[in-house]
């Protein structure tokens, strides 16, 4: 969050443009930074996780699937590292990028999962940054909670979920992950089907509006970025 609106909080963007570099070579770099810091970290707990799991269980099957997890996490990680930096360069404020960026989670979460449920409308969710519209592997009328079920999938199908959901498709690419939702009827909860969609589907689908987020979020601070006026 401090990026670039720290930056300009401390005029330390002053100095910074007095260099022979342009504003796009300036903000491109910031955001480089940014993503390759998250990639090292992730990178780091992927290698961590797989070390531990081999130690203490053995050989593990599909680690040639750990890599694109990585990756898929660091791009959903992105996501919402750009409207950090969304917000950020167009206030100029620390303070707007971290309590905006919260706002946005918690409206998406909140309000997003109550109207998905309840009214039905999970495509409101399939195009918004966080966890997405909940999906399953199980068929959904009388589906309640977790049946303990060993070939059961439960799954978010938002960007959040873009890593869990490349690497199942990598995994298991030919299952169908259906979309339950609830109504009240006579003073009982009713479980229904919303619909259905393959892995490849939902998985694409993530990647794509992942990489539009990143994209159109960035592309929108960069030409902020560089109209913004530098008050000494």
């Amino acid at each position: 969050m401090n990026s670039i609106s720290g930056e300009f909080e401390t005029s330390s963007i002053v100095p910074l443009l007095t260099k022979p570099v342009s504003r796009t070579t300036i903000f491109l770099g910031k955001v480089t930074a940014a993503f390759l810091t998250l990639l090292a970290l992730f990178a780091f707990l992927g290698l961590y996780i797989t070390l531990g799991g081999i130690f203490t269980r053995g050989p593990q099957d599909n680690l040639a699937a750990i890599p694109i997890g990585v990756l898929g996490l660091t791009l959903a990680t992105t996501v919402w590292a750009a409207i950090v930096i969304f917000l950020g360069t167009l206030s100029k404020s620390s303070l707007v990028a971290a309590l905006g960026s919260f706002g946005v989670y918690l409206g998406v979460t909140i309000a997003g999962s109550l109207i998905a449920v309840f009214l039905g409308q999970t495509s409101v969710l399939l195009y918004a940054p966080g966890a997405g519209a909940s999906a399953t592997t199980r068929s959904c009328p009388g589906f309640i909670g977790n049946t303990g079920e060993a070939t059961s999938i439960d799954l978010g199908t938002g960007t959040d979920w873009l890593g869990r959901l490349l690497v199942e498709w990598v995994i298991h690419p030919n299952i169908l992950l259906n979309y339950c939702g609830v109504r009240f009827r006579g003073g009982s909860t009713e479980f229904f089907a919303l619909s259905a969609d393959p892995i490849s589907t939902v998985a694409l689908r993530s990647l794509g509006i992942s990489i539009g987020y990143i994209a159109g979020l960035l592309g929108i601070s960069w030409f902020a970025f560089r109209r913004a006026q530098i008050l000494e």
